[in-house]
């Protein structure tokens, strides 16, 4: 049997390498990587196998393939394929890939869009496996799958990045979860970091790493209020103790001027240096002694908290949870995390209040698929202080689901009084009690 192992990013590889170092991925007679470039613009970022020291990563598998030099000109993110080209389609990635007639597994990390999701229908007898997707593995499906889609697939590997938090990705399915600890990826990335010949750091002043996400190309916010994001996140570098900042955009997001926070971190009194775009934000962390990390929810956060052990701050997450449309977006439960962890620094019950939390909002954001985690949502709600609802749930999610919190429309309070006017008192008492709580809770918002 052949393992293919899809990703589009280095964190994706690392993470499938890291799970082979975990021993949770099988003992197939071949491992083939299929690496795809999904930046918005590929072809000014690197590909991963030209990042320093990846060929520590490859190393795992006995060869790797790339799907974006044969789908060339197409972009591996917009690649989809009739269902009657499908079994032509096969043929033909067997041949390119030399896979013979053998059967084949899939390891795929987003499996709901492109390359991923048409590798799987594709290969449509493939048994397939699951791979992390950082944080949003603890959110819910994004596009719900059909129950033929969940009787292939052989369970998911993470990457333990929040400790006893269970992922929900799927869950519809009923499959298994298998945690890669976080010393396995440690180690791997200290062996990416000697195999690029990369120096242990020790700078003279105190530094920080500050990550650029690419929110402005994904349309969730402007550029300029990006740029201001990265312009308070060197204050929150200060707060670390941090008197010299590494700044590493993102590596899918596209040119951006950093003139601006160059000329910030100058009246703030901090010294600043752009990182070379081919290093990894992990590799940052594996050679540079730092007094902590920055970002805004980036899942980097997480693994710089968990597998390094350094102090993360979060910024803008109050902006965010503004712009995220539809509330649906895949990005609400990463936000939910970084923002309730980065809330509750310090806090030994956070863990147990954000198990609670995310899947009360996973709930609101995907009500059918997790259907069956209703009364766990209502049960949070009902005793969740206003302030955590209010910042969590729009008012007009709760409404939609006749949720704890929920506001009941004027008109329908009127047409319920009329009713129990013409009832026994004893009856309509309780009734007009509860009315008059609830009518205190109405407001509008998106749902």
């Amino acid at each position: 049997m052949i393992q293919l192992t899809a990703v589009t990013t280095l964190f994706g590889a690392a993470s499938a390498a890291a799970a082979i170092d975990a021993g949770l991925m099988g003992e197939p007679d071949e491992r083939v990587l299929v690496i795809s470039n999904n930046a918005p613009i590929p072809e000014v970022v690197p590909s991963l196998a030209e990042t320093p020291g990846a060929q520590a990563i490859l190393s795992r598998f006995d060869r790797v393939v790339d799907l974006g030099e044969l789908l060339s000109p197409q972009q591996p993110s917009r690649w989809k394929v009739f269902a009657i080209d499908v079994p032509m389609q096969e043929k033909l990635l067997r041949q390119y890939w030399d896979l013979g007639d053998e059967p084949v597994e899939l390891v795929l990390e987003s499996v709901h869009v492109p390359p991923a999701a048409t590798i799987a229908r594709v290969f449509a007898n493939a048994r397939i496996r699951i791979l992390s997707e950082g944080l949003m593995s603890y959110g819910p499906t994004r596009d719900p799958q059909p129950h033929s889609f969940g009787q292939r697939l052989d369970g998911m590997v993470y990457l333990d990045l929040v400790e006893g938090l269970d992922p929900l990705l799927l869950s519809e399915h009923g499959i298994t979860y298998h945690p890669v600890a976080p010393e396995h990826f440690r180690v791997l990335m200290e062996e990416v970091c000697d195999a690029a010949g990369l120096p242990r750091v020790t700078d003279e002043a105190p530094a920080a790493l500050v990550l650029g996400q690419y929110l402005a190309a994904l349309r969730l916010i402007t550029p300029a209020e990006e740029s201001a994001m990265q312009v308070r996140m060197l204050e929150a570098a200060k707060s670390l103790g941090a008197e010299k900042v590494l700044f590493k955009p993102h590596p899918s997001a596209p040119s951006t001027n950093t003139a601006a926070l160059v000329e910030a971190a100058a009246k703030a009194g901090l010294a600043i240096e752009l990182v070379d775009p081919r290093l990894s934000a992990e590799a940052m962390m594996v050679t540079h002694d730092l007094v902590g990390v920055v970002a805004g929810f980036s899942t980097a956060l997480a693994t710089a908290q968990r597998i390094f052990g350094l102090p993360t701050r979060c910024v803008g997450t109050d902006l965010m949870f503004k712009a995220l449309t539809p509330y649906q977006n895949s990005n609400r439960i990463p936000l939910t995390i970084i923002d309730l962890l980065d809330r509750n620094r310090g806090n030994g019950d956070a863990v147990a209040e954000l198990r609670r939390l995310t899947v009360a909002v996973a709930y609101t954001m995907q009500p059918e698929s997790l259907a069956h985690r209703r009364d766990d949502a209502v049960a949070y709600l009902e005793q969740a202080p206003a302030a955590i609802r209010s910042r969590y749930f729009t008012q007009g999610r709760l409404n939609k689901l006749a949720l704890p919190g929920a506001a009941v429309p004027p008109a329908a309070v009127r047409a319920a009084k009329a009713a129990l006017d013409r009832v026994p008192p004893q009856v309509s008492q309780p009734t007009y009690t509860y009315l008059r709580k609830i009518r205190g809770g109405r407001g509008k918002a998106q749902s």
